[in-house]
């Protein structure tokens, strides 16, 4: 039986699966508040610790496509991702700002977002020979 995630890489589908869940992040981050559960908040508020494992999903993901498409992935790949990821984090959080009544932009969000972006990298960084195989 062949490993599901390097059935993933050998197709077009992760493509699809990265597109998929940049869609779907863009359209939870600019959903009003009334429409997204509240979460209790402990010692680190839910919603940076959300933010972060969004992100870090995200970098993952993009980082194995890029990486799937190129054969291989330098470190100016991997500075670009985790410089995109930042920019697309501020271009959500002035959207919010703008478009979004109940929402207003934070740079704490912007910086669990290049947290969540610097984990993702280092996990792939990490696993990115272990996946090939």
């Amino acid at each position: 039986m062949q490993n599901p995630i390097k059935s993933l890489l050998e197709s077009k589908q992760l493509l699809v699966v990265c597109i998929l869940y940049s869609v779907f992040i863009t359209i939870l981050f600019l959903l009003p508040t009334k429409e997204i559960p509240k979460l209790f908040d402990t010692f680190i508020p839910i919603d940076k610790l959300v933010h972060l494992f969004i992100f870090l999903v995200l970098t993952f993901l993009w980082l194995l496509y890029v990486n799937n498409v190129l054969n291989d992935t330098k470190p100016i790949v991997l500075f670009l991702a985790l410089l995109v990821c930042l920019l697309y984090g501020i271009i959500i959080e002035v959207s919010q700002e703008l478009f979004v009544r109940s929402r207003k932009a934070e740079a704490l969000d912007v910086l669990a977002d290049l947290f969540g972006a610097s984990i993702g990298l280092l996990l792939f960084w990490n696993f990115k020979d272990r996946i090939k195989s």
